[in-house]
């Protein structure tokens, strides 16, 4: 039975997933944490950055990792092969007529006008994570709650990425690393 809903729900959300695992993660978060409670918030912050720091999709990555924590192999395999199937199926459709009808203008409208559209999603996941990530939620921002070593990370990062001196793979496993280290001294030092 658990197989069955994991592979409803993860089908409705390669269904409804445009734009890619970070355009989708908002809806992915809903369905696993809000609505099906799976994870918690904090359990899908972590399975997100195991999701990027492990080859292939992100999208698939997590529906792996929930189908496993929820029921095993068996679980893998329908949140995987669910969430992999509508886009196979909308791909080799819309490649067809994409071909056919490319140079006209009103696809091309159509084209542009999605794009903003992605671009709120990935924004919306972006603030859920960072709410996450620097104050243990979206429901807690303020400064007295700023986690500053997490913020610390994150701009060092965020500047080493944008000057090139880091590639995404790199710069996950060091940050990784990083907050080993930084956490550990935290711990062992109380402020």
């Amino acid at each position: 039975m658990i197989c069955f809903q994991l592979f409803r729900t993860f089908f409705l959300i390669g269904l409804f997933s445009f734009g890619g695992g970070l355009a989708s993660m908002e809806l992915i978060r809903s369905r696993v944490v809000t609505q099906q409670a799976w994870l918690t918030d904090s359990e899908f912050t972590d399975i997100i950055s195991i999701s990027e720091m492990t080859p292939g999709p992100l999208g698939i990555n997590i529906a792996s990792f929930v189908g496993t924590r929820v029921a095993g192999v068996p679980g893998t395999l329908a949140a995987t092969i669910a969430y992999v199937l509508p886009a196979m199926l909308i791909v080799m459709i819309l490649a067809r007529i994409y071909y056919k009808y490319r140079n006209l203008d009103r696809v091309q409208g159509v084209l542009k006008g999605l794009r903003p559209a992605v671009a709120a999603m990935v924004l919306a996941a972006a603030v859920k994570l960072a709410g996450n990530a620097f104050w243990g939620g979206i429901t807690s921002f303020g400064l007295p709650d700023t986690n500053w070593a997490a913020v610390a990370i994150a701009a060092l990062f965020f500047v080493l990425l944008q000057k090139k001196k880091a590639g995404p793979v790199q710069a996950i496993l060091a940050s990784g690393v990083l907050g080993a280290v930084v956490y550990a001294l935290e711990a062992a030092i109380p402020l």
